[in-house]
């Protein structure tokens, strides 16, 4: 008895393990970047979106739904954040995204990132409460800053970086 007893808890505590499904752990924002890059093979392009006012996310991987890949994260993470980028003149420029269809329904989406299958990514500024976290294009770890102005200045600097490196 006490051997089939033991032998349930071992199956119960090894089958626990085992599940199917495949998790992107999401902690914060300066860590979704490389969460996301732990999912990724060279040449495959991952797209996650943010949607239902950030309280429920989808994970594509080269543009079909990944039912199985689910997201683990805390929707107040997401909440009250601003995206923006920049535009020609260096200036933050708020962006909104594309909607998306998920069960046969568009949904708008409040925050998306894109991993490219050259190992680039979706670059912004990414504002919640009095942060700023700067997703660069390349392999950089997300940076945080406390003000829009060191966030311009890291963005813009990463880009002036790449353009003076092909001179």
């Amino acid at each position: 008895m006490v051997v089939v007893l033991i032998i349930g808890i071992v199956y119960g505590l090894v089958l626990g393990k085992f599940n199917p499904k495949q998790y992107v752990q999401l902690a914060t924002f300066k860590t979704l970047k490389s969460a996301i890059i732990a999912k990724w093979k060279e040449g495959d392009r991952i797209d996650l979106y943010l949607y239902d006012n950030c309280k429920k996310s989808a994970l594509f991987k080269n543009g079909e739904y990944q039912e199985k890949m689910t997201i683990n994260i805390k929707p107040k993470m997401f909440s009250d954040i601003t995206v923006y980028k920049t535009d020609p003149f260096e200036h933050e420029r708020k962006i909104d995204f594309v909607p998306i269809v998920i069960d046969n329904k568009l949904q708008p989406v409040c925050f998306q990132f894109t991993l490219y299958p050259n190992g680039s990514s979706s670059n912004y500024i990414v504002k919640q409460k009095e942060q700023y976290f700067v997703f660069h294009p390349y392999f950089e770890d997300v940076n945080e800053t406390e003000t829009l102005e060191d966030a311009l200045e890291d963005f813009t600097h990463q880009k002036q970086k790449k353009i003076s490196s092909y001179e």
